[in-house]
């Protein structure tokens, strides 16, 4: 049977799971897709700034922000002290050892700019290094679902980051952690959450180490329990914001160079701030044969953020090979694997 492409997305019956229905040309999430109403937006946005409103001087901080110094996250972060200025933020930059200076530069400027507090959360690079590794040689450690979302290099660093983010938010008793995903990334702006939900993630994300050769044991990667235990009343929610805003890639960058961000110069169509996101899509394409990025795009374009063009070019955009060959090397990582 011949490859079929939603004539609404990106998404193709190829990558594993995805059906196209003949008839419509569909693929199943644009049939059943329902975008978000102006007025739901604008809802969600009011409910927020009622939880902000509600929760702000309870804790150290308001917000545990997730800063990777790239223009979405840096973009987020302007315009949430721009609408909330009385927020207290600590944006937390994880260096997984492959985050580029220049991104570095601009998660700092960035917190200049907003007056936000920076703190760079750092590991032993041999350890990143070996887990990265491990990630990049295993094959269906990650649900299907998850494969649709990120490779499993990616899935491993976002694991972390929740579960440090959330240990953060405990710790400072801050009750709103927020991350800088698109509408394609998460279409719930506000998810409330509960200990058994924290200790069933941190369960899970054990288990998923544990599948490709990684042995936690000392909670560098995890939430601690020792925290978890301690967890109490302080149970942070997780907010999404710029699902809730107007995404247009060009007005983002426009008003991030105009603040003094600069561009990084990552030769990189999908990512402005992580040098191993090119071998990271590499590794993914060889093993399960289609663009980590796809369901996310695929989401852009279903919620009219991005056109289908757009959509179909940033996930046949040629990869760096110099970027994939200094990661491969960094990691130690026969490219010839797969």
């Amino acid at each position: 049977m011949s490859k079929l492409i939603c004539k609404k997305c990106v998404l193709d019956s190829d990558i594993p799971g995805i059906q196209i229905n003949e008839e419509s040309g569909l693929c199943h999430f644009c049939e059943t897709y329902t975008p978000l109403t102006l007025q739901e937006k604008t809802d969600y946005l009011t409910r927020i700034e009622k939880l902000f409103e509600q929760y702000a001087g309870t804790g150290n901080y308001d917000v545990i922000y997730a800063l990777s110094g790239g223009k979405d996250s840096s973009y987020t972060l302007y315009k949430l002290k721009k609408d909330y200025p009385f927020l207290k933020v600590l944006a937390v930059q994880f260096n997984n050892g492959f985050t580029s200076e220049g991104a570095i530069k601009n998660a700092k400027k960035i917190c200049e700019i907003t007056g936000c507090d920076y703190f760079q959360l750092t590991m032993k690079e041999e350890i990143l290094l070996d887990t990265f590794r491990k990630a990049a040689e295993s094959y269906d450690a990650f649900p299907r679902f998850a494969k649709y979302r990120a490779s499993d290099i990616c899935n491993v660093c976002i694991s972390i980051i929740k579960q440090k983010l959330i240990e953060k938010a405990i710790t400072e008793k801050a009750p709103f952690i927020v991350f800088a995903f698109t509408a394609g990334q998460s279409p719930n702006p506000i998810i409330p959450l509960s200990a058994n939900f924290l200790k069933w993630s941190r369960n899970l994300f054990e288990t998923q180490l544990q599948k490709i050769g990684v042995d936690d044991k000392d909670e560098v990667f995890l939430l601690k329990k020792s925290v978890l235990a301690n967890l109490g009343e302080n149970v942070p929610s997780i907010l999404h914001p710029l699902c809730l805003w107007d995404y247009n890639e060009d007005v983002i960058l426009e008003t991030l160079l105009e603040i003094g961000w600069e561009s990084p110069g990552i030769n990189d169509s999908n990512s402005t701030n992580c040098t191993l996101n090119s071998f990271a899509c590499y590794n993914h394409l060889k093993k399960y044969g289609f663009h980590p990025y796809t369901f996310d795009i695929a989401g852009l374009v279903r919620s009219g953020d991005m056109s289908r063009e757009e959509g179909f070019e940033k996930i046949t955009q040629e990869l760096s090979q110099p970027l994939i060959m200094e990661a491969a090397k960094k990691l130690n990582f026969d490219l010839n694997r797969f």
